[in-house]
Protein backbone atom coordinates (compact mmCIF):
# COMPACT_ATOMS: atom_id res chain seq x y z
CA UNK A 1 0.00 0.00 0.00
CA UNK A 2 0.98 3.60 -0.53
CA UNK A 3 2.22 5.92 1.79
CA UNK A 4 -0.04 9.06 0.81
CA UNK A 5 1.29 10.91 4.18
CA UNK A 6 4.60 11.21 2.76
CA UNK A 7 3.34 11.70 -0.39
CA UNK A 8 1.81 14.75 1.17
CA UNK A 9 4.71 16.28 3.27
CA UNK A 10 6.94 16.03 -0.02
CA UNK A 11 4.81 17.94 -2.43
CA UNK A 12 4.31 20.75 0.69
CA UNK A 13 7.87 20.92 0.35
CA UNK A 14 8.37 21.48 -2.94
CA UNK A 15 7.83 25.14 -2.87
CA UNK A 16 10.47 25.34 -0.69
CA UNK A 17 13.07 23.06 -2.35
CA UNK A 18 12.16 24.77 -5.74
CA UNK A 19 13.16 28.36 -3.52
CA UNK A 20 15.96 27.43 -2.57
CA UNK A 21 17.19 25.58 -5.59
CA UNK A 22 16.41 28.94 -7.57
CA UNK A 23 18.58 30.73 -5.25
CA UNK A 24 21.41 28.77 -5.62
CA UNK A 25 20.95 29.19 -9.13
CA UNK A 26 20.84 32.96 -8.95
CA UNK A 27 23.68 33.12 -6.53
CA UNK A 28 25.51 31.53 -9.06
CA UNK A 29 24.29 33.35 -12.36
CA UNK A 30 24.82 37.28 -10.34
CA UNK A 31 28.59 35.62 -9.89
CA UNK A 32 29.44 34.58 -13.57
CA UNK A 33 27.31 37.78 -14.83
CA UNK A 34 29.68 40.00 -12.87
CA UNK A 35 32.59 38.14 -14.18
CA UNK A 36 31.91 38.30 -17.55
CA UNK A 37 30.71 42.39 -17.16
CA UNK A 38 34.53 42.98 -15.48
CA UNK A 39 36.08 40.94 -18.16
CA UNK A 40 33.98 42.07 -20.88
CA UNK A 41 34.08 46.11 -19.40
CA UNK A 42 34.44 48.39 -23.00
CA UNK A 43 36.02 51.09 -21.22
CA UNK A 44 39.77 51.00 -20.44
CA UNK A 45 40.53 51.17 -16.09
CA UNK A 46 42.27 54.16 -15.12
CA UNK A 47 41.84 53.20 -11.37
CA UNK A 48 39.94 49.99 -11.74
CA UNK A 49 37.52 51.05 -8.97
CA UNK A 50 34.52 50.66 -11.79
CA UNK A 51 35.52 47.10 -12.50
CA UNK A 52 36.07 46.05 -8.92
CA UNK A 53 33.06 47.24 -7.32
CA UNK A 54 31.10 46.12 -10.16
CA UNK A 55 28.55 43.35 -7.93
CA UNK A 56 26.27 40.48 -8.83
CA UNK A 57 23.93 39.36 -6.59
CA UNK A 58 20.54 36.85 -6.06
CA UNK A 59 17.54 38.55 -3.64
CA UNK A 60 14.50 37.17 -2.69
CA UNK A 61 11.79 39.42 -2.42
CA UNK A 62 8.34 39.79 -2.22
CA UNK A 63 8.16 38.94 -5.96
CA UNK A 64 10.06 36.50 -6.21
CA UNK A 65 13.73 36.11 -6.92
CA UNK A 66 15.69 38.81 -8.48
CA UNK A 67 19.47 38.66 -9.51
CA UNK A 68 21.57 42.33 -10.05
CA UNK A 69 24.03 43.49 -11.91
CA UNK A 70 25.19 47.00 -10.16
CA UNK A 71 27.81 49.55 -10.28
CA UNK A 72 29.43 49.97 -6.96
CA UNK A 73 31.11 53.45 -8.03
CA UNK A 74 29.07 56.77 -7.78
CA UNK A 75 29.68 57.56 -11.92
CA UNK A 76 28.77 53.82 -12.76
CA UNK A 77 25.82 55.60 -14.13
CA UNK A 78 27.32 58.09 -16.31
CA UNK A 79 29.23 55.21 -17.55
CA UNK A 80 25.72 53.16 -18.72
CA UNK A 81 24.00 56.30 -19.42
CA UNK A 82 26.65 58.96 -20.49
CA UNK A 83 28.76 58.85 -23.59
CA UNK A 84 26.03 57.56 -25.86
CA UNK A 85 25.71 54.35 -23.70
CA UNK A 86 29.32 53.65 -25.50
CA UNK A 87 30.48 52.37 -22.04
CA UNK A 88 27.52 50.61 -21.30
CA UNK A 89 27.92 46.92 -19.65
CA UNK A 90 25.04 46.01 -17.66
CA UNK A 91 22.52 46.26 -19.54
CA UNK A 92 24.32 44.58 -22.69
CA UNK A 93 25.06 41.72 -20.75
CA UNK A 94 21.61 41.06 -19.07
CA UNK A 95 20.41 41.37 -22.37
CA UNK A 96 22.93 38.61 -23.75
CA UNK A 97 22.32 36.12 -20.49
CA UNK A 98 18.93 36.42 -19.94
CA UNK A 99 16.64 34.13 -22.44
CA UNK A 100 19.26 31.57 -21.35
CA UNK A 101 19.06 31.72 -17.54
CA UNK A 102 15.38 32.13 -18.23
CA UNK A 103 15.62 28.48 -20.22
CA UNK A 104 17.38 27.14 -16.87
CA UNK A 105 14.79 27.93 -14.82
CA UNK A 106 12.16 26.36 -16.57
CA UNK A 107 13.62 23.62 -16.79
CA UNK A 108 14.55 23.88 -13.10
CA UNK A 109 11.06 24.06 -12.28
CA UNK A 110 10.33 21.45 -14.73
CA UNK A 111 12.81 19.40 -13.54
CA UNK A 112 10.62 19.41 -9.68
CA UNK A 113 7.64 17.77 -10.87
Amino acid sequence: MFDLDEMYRELGRMPQRAEKALVAYGKTVAADLQREAQEDRPWTDRTAHARQRMKGYCKVTDAGIRIYLAHGVNYGVQLEFGYEEKYAIIYPTLRKEAPSVIKSCWKMIGGMK
